[in-house]
């Protein structure tokens, strides 16, 4: 298939610059973004290109000069479109385990006011020599001193910069933790918008950058404004005869929780311009956790914020969240994650409405003055809440159960309390200003410090006293973690167990990539489907296509950017086509998107070979020790069952088996054919071997 041009002349949804930034002599250029828009329209896929192109990270440490940051908006940043204000960031992560490209995904307003000051992102390289920040205000660029911005808190932090570049700036900055190199240290933008997983505010604490301040004046145009409309009628207001039964967000009561002592009242916002859900859940006329005798405090959250004050059970699996039926086509918010009824005469409603509870983790909580004031501490010092509140947290609760402590070789310094949100704010201190008896190791991430301590005991002893909810013990490691240094997420065990057939989908999806990729893509597949393979699902082609098509809506929801929460949608699957034509005044097939989608998740894939040695053998010894401790039914897999759904994951995209390299066809149909070329000079064109033999399980589980 000829590669299909998309548009002769930019299209005015772009603001057709990208700002190369160099720290280090304080310079900056322009690339063009026409030169990448053709084949990469934005967003992910197109700062996969621009890393191939501009690096090569090869031996190259997250926390160095040389480590280059690439931020990208999309072509539907700024025009209107609902949920359309996300951005990206990629480059190798501080905390991810090894030190691997990855890439992580934000909302908020900064992205928009980037682009009407003329950028549709910018690539950051070097190192200053002190702490700075950066102004862009249309066409000037100044680097200016952050030593009055050095310590602050979040908020503070964007506050002064808006009372020195106005209301209408906005802002990207970093906290003391930040600052202080914390491996789970996040960029934050507007509210709790954050660029948390990767650990990329560690980088820019290492390159001695505080903060990147936008402000612009230029203005950005969808190609049809009234499909802009239509698209917001839709989303706003389904169709006559398709009524909304809720959302199923926010289920916790508050009400069960020891506190807060006084009331205070809930608002629902959205986190970017021109969004029309309302998922950020504002918390206003709070005490501040930090300062109780301070004023009054708002303060701004997803649904993590309520979990982490409980963890005495996992949440529920939605089977209507990820099995798609046809009579259900499940309009409003969050329609492609929680069930809402459009059919209730569907005879097969009971089966869409089912809900698999998870086990018992008997851990802290209720209390919402000790979530609280993790939460808070995350916003403010600018920390990954998921990494601190369903891994940090836990792993404690966990070793401290099972007595790893005892002997007195981990001294945090301080009793351990989960009832004292005093603790909590204790650790956290540790941690992101590298103080008390375990705040270096703290500092480095739970990966690194179990392994620092010794993973044996401190990360592989197996915690007892979780249970399904009819009584069976499900025993897993004390360190919960999955892979690539991360903790287990929509994995089957740990937090959020699912169903096999959605673990397995998921930890193919995290194998070839190097991160929690749940954030940003989950499996749907429809009914029919699952039937076929729901006893079996390892053996399922099926299942791998619906694990691809996972990968393809995550790819390009990153390349518009789009909002995860309501794009992709499975009942709507032309939405894309939609959005493109709306914005870019562009046609494309959902072919067409596909061969996009495929090619900047190639590209990682060329990435990820080249910087880091990226193998079979490394991707499946991986993922697959975790899923051999049972998930909440039983369920596990063996290694001559893994390695078969790994055969037909990696035939599915014309990978070679032994190797886990494409094949000079898989990057030529992608349009590659200029990475095949590097590839063949490195001698990692795979050539079949018809010998090849599948080594044996070297895990003895």
């Amino acid at each position: 298939m000829a590669k299909k041009k998309l548009f002769d002349k930019l299209p005015a949804c772009y603001a057709g610059k990208i700002l190369r930034i160099d720290l280090t002599t304080k310079t900056t250029s322009i690339i063009p973004t026409e030169k990448y828009a053709n084949d990469y329209i934005g967003g992910r896929a197109m700062a996969n290109r621009l890393y191939w192109d501009e690096c090569n990270g090869k031996g190259v440490e997250a926390l160095s000069a040389e480590n280059t940051l690439i931020y990208l908006t999309g072509p539907m940043s700024g025009t209107g479109l609902p949920y359309s204000g996300r951005a990206v960031m990629t480059g190798i992560s501080a905390k991810n385990i090894p030190e691997q490209y990855t890439h992580s995904s934000c909302g908020g307003y900064f992205g928009t006011v980037l682009k009407w000051a003329g950028y549709d992102g910018f690539v950051l390289t070097g190192k200053a020599d002190e702490l700075t920040y950066i102004v862009i205000d249309d066409d000037k660029i100044s680097f200016e001193s952050a030593a009055e911005l050095r310590g602050c808190l979040v908020q503070a932090t964007q506050e002064k910069l808006f009372d020195k570049y106005g209301r209408k700036s906005s802002s990207l900055v970093i906290g003391p933790a930040g600052e202080n190199c914390c491996r789970h240290a996040s960029i934050v933008t507007h509210a709790d918008s954050a660029f948390a997983k990767p650990g990329f505010g560690a980088v820019w604490g290492y390159k001695n950058l505080k903060a990147i301040v936008a402000r612009g004046t230029g203005t950005i145009a969808p190609a049809d404004v009234e499909a802009v409309m239509r698209i917001h009628d839709w989303e706003d207001n389904p169709p006559k005869g398709v009524p909304e039964t809720g959302d199923y967000m926010n289920t916790i009561d508050f009400l069960e929780f020891s506190g807060p002592a006084e009331p205070y009242r809930q608002v629902f916002n959205s986190c970017n311009p021109a969004c029309n859900h309302r998922c950020m859940i504002t918390r206003c006329g709070l005490t501040n956790p930090l300062d109780p005798k301070g004023d009054k405090v708002s303060m701004v959250g997803k649904c993590l914020d309520e979990q982490i004050c409980i963890m005495r059970a996992d949440n529920f699996f939605a089977f209507g969240a990820y099995i798609d039926f046809p009579r259900q086509n499940k309009p409003g918010n969050y329609k492609w994650m929680f069930p809402q009824v459009a059919d209730p005469e569907d005879p097969l409603l009971d089966v869409y409405l089912q809900q698999y509870d998870g086990n018992l983790l008997n851990m802290w909580g209720p209390d919402f003055n000790f979530g609280t004031m993790i939460n808070w501490c995350c916003n403010e010092y600018g920390l990954d809440k998921w990494d601190i509140g369903f891994w940090l947290f836990t792993w404690i609760y966990q070793c401290q159960e099972e007595g790893l402590f005892d002997d007195g070789k981990v001294d945090f310094g301080r009793p351990i309390d989960f009832e004292d949100p005093q603790w909590a704010k204790y650790i956290l201190d540790c941690m992101v200003y590298r103080q008390g008896p375990m705040g270096d190791l703290l500092a480095e991430g739970v990966g690194r410090m179990i392994r620092a301590l010794g993973k044996e005991k401190y990360g592989d002893t197996l915690r007892h006293g979780i249970f399904t909810r009819d009584g069976e013990e499900r025993l897993t490691p004390v360190s919960w973690e999955a892979s690539w240094g991360e903790p287990s997420h929509w994995q089957g065990r740990g937090f959020q167990g699912c169903e096999k057939n959605i673990w397995a989908s998921m930890n193919l999806v995290n194998m070839i990539g190097a991160r929690d990729e749940a954030g940003g893509g989950h499996s749907h597949d429809s009914y029919e489907n699952y039937l076929t393979y729901k006893d079996d699902p390892c053996h399922s082609p099926l299942l791998v296509d619906a694990t691809i098509q996972n990968n393809r809506r995550s790819e390009m929801k990153d390349t518009l950017v789009l909002c995860e929460y309501k794009d992709p949608d499975p009942g709507r699957p032309n939405l894309e086509v939609e959005f493109i034509k709306a914005a870019m005044g562009v046609d494309m097939t959902k072919e067409e998107i596909n061969r996009i989608a495929d090619r900047g998740k190639l590209l990682e894939r060329a990435i990820v070979m080249r910087d880091h040695g990226r193998t079979r053998d490394m991707e499946v010894a991986e993922v697959y020790p975790w899923m051999t401790y049972e998930d909440p039914w039983g369920q596990t897999v063996t290694w001559d069952e893994w390695n078969d759904f790994v055969d037909l994951y990696y035939q599915a995209y014309n990978w070679d088996l032994e190797t886990g390299w494409p094949t000079r066809e898989a990057w030529e149909a992608a349009d590659l054919e200029d990475v095949a070329d590097f590839f063949e000079k490195e001698g990692k064109i795979p050539v079949a071997n018809p010998n090849y033999v599948r080594k044996p399980n070297p895990f003895g589980r």
